[in-house]
C-alpha cells in the first residue's frame, strides 16, 4: 500500500505523490469555496462581483484568506513533488535541465501568488495593486507552465493536445466575454476558469504518469 510505503525522508510516498497533492487543492477548492460562499453576507456575489470581493466580505473574509494560503501551499507542494518527475525524465533524456528548471520554478510561482491574493485582500490601493498583480498572474503562470511542459516534453499524446487546446480556448474565450463583452458575471467566470484549469492539471499529471510509466 502506498500510505504504508516510505522514503528515505521517512515520508510516505502518497503524500510526496503529485496525485495526492492535487487531491488536497481540490478538496480544499471545493471545501473552502463552498464554506466561502455560504458565509457570504452579498448573497449574489458570483453575479455582482469577482470572487476577490468575498476577501473583504464581512462573512466570508476569513474563510477566503486561509483558503487562498492553504491552496498556495498545496501549489508549492506540488511543484517540489512534481520535481521528482521533472527529474527522472531529465534523466532519460526527455526533458531538457533549463526547462525542467523553468517548470518547477512556474509552479512555485503560482503557489506564492496564490498566498499572496489572499494575504493582500482589496482595501487599501498598495494591498489591492499586490492582490491585482498576484490575481492575473496566478491563471497566467499556471497555464503558461503547463503549455511550456508540454512543448519541452515534444508530445504527451494527440487526446492531451486537444483537450488542452479546448481548455485553453475556452477560458481566453470567458474571460473575452466577461472583461471585454460584459455578457457573463465575472464571478460565474472565474468559478468555470478555475475548475477548468484543475481539470486541465489533473489531466496534465495523469500524463506525466504515463510518461514516467514508459521509462
Amino acid at each position: 500500500m502506498l500510505l504504508s510505503e516510505r522514503t528515505a525522508t521517512g515520508l510516505p510516498n502518497a503524500v510526496l505523490s503529485p496525485r495526492w497533492w492535487l487531491a488536497a487543492m481540490t478538496a480544499l477548492g471545493l471545501i473552502g469555496g463552498g464554506l466561502s460562499a455560504s458565509r457570504a453576507t452579498e448573497t449574489h456575489w458570483q453575479v455582482g462581483m469577482p470572487l476577490s470581493r468575498l476577501g473583504v466580505d464581512h462573512g466570508a473574509a476569513g474563510t477566503v484568506t486561509a483558503t487562498l494560503l492553504g491552496l498556495g501551499f498545496v501549489f508549492l507542494a506540488l511543484g517540489v513533488s512534481l520535481d521528482r518527475i521533472f527529474a527522472r525524465l531529465r534523466a532519460a533524456g526527455r526533458l531538457d535541465p533549463r526547462a525542467e528548471w523553468l517548470l518547477t520554478i512556474g509552479f512555485l510561482v503560482t503557489g506564492l501568488s496564490l498566498a499572496l491574493t489572499g494575504v493582500f485582500p482589496i482595501t487599501r490601493p498598495p494591498s489591492t495593486v499586490i492582490h491585482n498583480i498576484a490575481g492575473f498572474a496566478t491563471p497566467i503562470v499556471l497555464m503558461a507552465t503547463i503549455v511550456g511542459a508540454r512543448l519541452a516534453l515534444g508530445s504527451l499524446g494527440r487526446l492531451y493536445d486537444r483537450l488542452s487546446a479546448v481548455i485553453l480556448l475556452v477560458v481566453i474565450g470567458l474571460f473575452v466575454a466577461t472583461a471585454r463583452l460584459h455578457v457573463m458575471p465575472y464571478g460565474l467566470m472565474e468559478l468555470i476558469c478555475f475548475g477548468l484549469i484543475g481539470a486541465w492539471l489533473w489531466l496534465f499529471e495523469a500524463r506525466l504518469r504515463c510518461l514516467i510509466g514508459d521509462l
